[in-house]
C-alpha cells in the first residue's frame, strides 16, 4: 500500500507524541518535586503577565506549577492541559481550583477566542510542529489576550544548536528541537501574535539531577557525559560549564532560556 510523505509525517508525529505522553507520565514525581520547575523569577514573570486574565489556559502544564500559580494570583478560571493524563491528574491534585484536560497542544479542543491568557513553560521543544501550536494559541486567544511563553533556547550558531539538541534527545527521547530566540520571534509573527516583551536569560542545571528527572538509563548517561566532556569550546563558554574539584567531572552548566509576551 502506498503511503504518502504527508501520511508518513502524521504517523511519525503521532508516534512521537505517544512516546512523549508515556515518558512524562512516568516522570510525574520528578516534575512535581523539582525546584527548577516549581519556583524562580521566570515563573513569577509568566504569572505577572497573565494576572489580569479571567480565563487562562496552561498548555503542557506538567505538574501544574504555572497553572497553580496563575490561579493563586486570582484568575478565576484556569485550565491545566497536557498530553499526559498522569500530568493532568498531578496538576489538579496538587493545586486547588484547576480544571484539567488531556489535549494535544497542536489541536486545542476549545472554541476560538475562549481565553484571555495562555501560558506555556518549558514544553514547546517537545512539539513536532511549533507553528501549528502557535496558530492554535492565536486562535483560542481573545483579541488582545496575552500569551506568556517560556522555553529553552539554543545559540544562534547552527553547529552549537545541533550539538545541544543531540544531547537533549539522548536525555529525553520525546525532545524534538530547541530553537533560538530569533526563530521563535519569526514564528510568533507568522502566527499573528504581536511580541511586546522578550527576556533572554539562563538557568543553572545540576547535571545529575537533570538526568535523574527523566530517569535516564546508564548507557545514555555515559554517552551524554561523553558528549559534554567533548563539547566545543564555544559551547563550554556559552553554557558556563562548572566542574567538580577534580576538574574533570561536569557538575553543572547554564542553559539558555527565553521568555516572550505576545498579544493576539
Amino acid at each position: 500500500m502506498f503511503v504518502s510523505p504527508q501520511e508518513r509525517l502524521v504517523t511519525n508525529d503521532a508516534d512521537r507524541k505517544r512516546d512523549v505522553a508515556t515518558a512524562f507520565g512516568d516522570a510525574t514525581d520528578g516534575y512535581r518535586d523539582g525546584a527548577v520547575l516549581k519556583e524562580g523569577n521566570d515563573l513569577e514573570t509568566l504569572v505577572d503577565w497573565s494576572a489580569d486574565a479571567t480565563r487562562a489556559l496552561d498548555v503542557a502544564t506538567g505538574a501544574g506549577h504555572v497553572a497553580g500559580a496563575v490561579a493563586d494570583r486570582g484568575v478565576s478560571r484556569v485550565v491545566a492541559s497536557d498530553l499526559a493524563p498522569e500530568m493532568v491528574a498531578t496538576a489538579t491534585s496538587e493545586y486547588d481550583g484547576l480544571e484539567g484536560t488531556v489535549v494535544d497542544a497542536e489541536r486545542l479542543p476549545f472554541p476560538s477566542d475562549r481565553f484571555d491568557a495562555v501560558t506555556c513553560r518549558f514544553a514547546a521543544h517537545h512539539f513536532p510542529d511549533p507553528e501549528a501550536f502557535l496558530a492554535e494559541v492565536e486562535r483560542v486567544l481573545a483579541p488582545g489576550g496575552v500569551f506568556a511563553f517560556e522555553d529553552l533556547a539554543v545559540p544562534a550558531d547552527p553547529e552549537l544548536a545541533s550539538y545541544v539538541n543531540r544531547i537533549e534527545r539522548l536525555r529525553d527521547p520525546g525532545h524534538v528541537e530547541t530553537s533560538s530566540p530569533a526563530q521563535w520571534r519569526d514564528w510568533f509573527e507568522a502566527a499573528g501574535l504581536t511580541v511586546d516583551a522578550v527576556r533572554e536569560t539562563s538557568r543553572r542545571l545540576e547535571v545529575d539531577a537533570w538526568l535523574d528527572r527523566m530517569d535516564v538509563p546508564d548507557d545514555r548517561r555515559r554517552e551524554i557525559r561523553s558528549l559534554l566532556a567533548d563539547a566545543p569550546v564555544a559551547l563550554e563558554a556559552a553554557f558556563d560549564f562548572r566542574y567538580a574539584d577534580d576538574g574533570e567531572r561536569l557538575e553543572s552548566y547554564r542553559t539558555g532560556v527565553v521568555l516572550f509576551r505576545a498579544r493576539a
